[in-house]
């Protein structure tokens, strides 16, 4: 007997499903509806249901209409199946459709007075390390103590607000670039060695190499650093020299961490080999560069410059995101929940135990929200919840970046789509799917 998945209701035993599999939620036959979860599933679908009237109750519809004006199911038992008649006398109601998730304005990730505190730092910073580059051109020491001063000052104030100081720092003036690039990729790398949970020790020592890492543009014509139009290929030729050129500076001081060197010398080599100087590959390039090859292409691509409009950090992180080879996808991760900045669409893990999916966001500067919509524990849908991601106990946060076809059998992207519209998914779990536990 065929019925139609409006018509559902407990106690029905189901042989299958017409259509295609993925017109359902289920990737079983043969079995009782038992569980209200079930009969909204099943009444969700798109799919009419194949039942055995022997083997479990027969839904009928009982007159035209109602008073309240719709349809109402009742469920007839046949003899054979007396475990049911509890159910029958109880009339199944119409599911109500979806509620639409509690809008949810994100807060701002800072306040005024953060980046005011903020673009005074930047700009106390910027004229430091300006100064330090420009004894560096007369040949003088690179002095240690006052990089070591700025690189604390940053470090305690991205304690407090990490968000304000990466927005201060993205305009960068047409005689300042280079400096005030330094210093907000010593910011990020600072940011990303506390992700990853470096030492102190070592998280300071990256703030130096963020500092440093383009030591070597001091030997650049300052008319190819600043020119508004496209490089010749002499011109890209002749600024890719820099990192080498800075390598030789640093290695001629005492007293730099050797992850200085490492950076400035590996900032712009490429997982897929695609970079420079030496086109590493792979293992070739250690984390520290990796690290650094991802700070310093997201600044340059965030920034706002006298000639052009840098872009949005979700257009850049999506970009990235999206440069199959170049950087490390773990490192990648761990820089976007540093920065509090994801890709609309990316299917996240949250610490709730459930797989959440980004949204959309109009608002510049302000905390990401995802849709929760699956339980990792049980593996399960549930009940679509837009959450905020912060530190704060009161949110969630990502825990992990995941495959959707790990996950579901279904297209990730128009799954992701589905969701991201508030639209029922009808995604089976993938056969491959993890089974996690609650932790104890």
């Amino acid at each position: 007997m065929i019925v139609k998945p409006e018509d559902a209701c407990l106690g029905m035993y189901v042989c299958g499903f017409e259509g295609n599999w993925l017109s359902h939620p289920f990737w079983r036959a043969n079995f009782i509806v038992t569980t209200q979860d079930e009969l909204v599933k099943i009444r969700h679908s798109r799919a009419s249901i194949v039942i055995d009237p022997a083997r479990g109750v027969t839904p009928v519809i009982a007159g035209d209409q109602t008073p309240e004006g719709r349809k109402e199911i009742v469920a007839i038992v046949p003899k054979t199946s007396s475990r049911w008649h509890d159910i029958s006398s109880v009339p199944t109601k119409p599911l109500p459709p979806r509620p639409a998730p509690r809008r949810i304005v994100p807060p701002a990730a800072f306040g005024k007075a953060d980046k005011a505190r903020a673009a005074a730092l930047a700009q106390r910073s910027t004229k430091v390390v300006k100064a330090l580059f420009e004894d560096c051109r007369l040949g003088r020491e690179i002095a240690a103590p006052q990089i070591i001063g700025v690189v604390r000052d940053i470090a305690d104030t991205l304690e407090q607000n990490s968000a304000a100081f990466a927005s201060v720092t993205r305009l960068k003036a047409k005689d300042d670039g280079t400096y005030t690039h330094s210093v907000a990729v010593c910011a990020l790398l600072i940011s990303l060695a506390r992700e990853i949970g470096a030492s102190p020790e070592a998280v300071q020592d990256y703030g130096i190499a963020g500092l440093l890492h383009d030591i070597g543009k001091l030997q650049i014509d300052d008319a190819v650093l600043q020119k508004v139009g496209p490089l010749t290929d002499a011109e890209r030729a002749h600024i890719a020299l820099h990192p080498e050129l800075g390598h030789a500076i640093l290695s001629a001081e005492t007293g730099l961490p050797a992850v200085a060197l490492d950076i400035c010398l590996h900032h712009h080599e490429r997982i897929d080999g695609s970079g420079y100087p030496f086109g590493l590959s792979g293992d070739q390039i250690t984390p520290a560069a990796r690290m650094a090859a991802i700070c310093d292409v997201y600044d340059a691509m965030t920034s706002d410059r006298p000639y052009k409009k840098g872009m949005s950090p979700i257009d850049a992180i999506t970009e990235m995101a999206g440069l199959d080879g170049h950087f490390d996808q773990d490192l990648l991760f761990r820089f976007m929940r540093s920065i509090a900045v994801f890709p609309p669409g990316k299917l996240l893990r949250l610490r709730s135990n459930r797989l959440a999916i980004v949204l959309p966001s109009a608002h510049a500067d302000r905390l990401p929200v995802v849709r929760a919509f699956y339980a990792t524990v049980g593996s399960h849908f549930v009940d679509y919840e837009d959450v905020i991601l912060s530190d704060r106990l009161s949110d969630d946060q990502a825990v992990s970046q995941e495959d959707p076809a790990v996950w579901f059998s279904d297209n990730g992207r128009a799954m992701a789509a589905r969701i991201i519209g508030n639209l029922p998914v009808q995604a089976p779990p993938s056969s491959h799917a993890p089974t996690l536990h609650a932790a104890r």
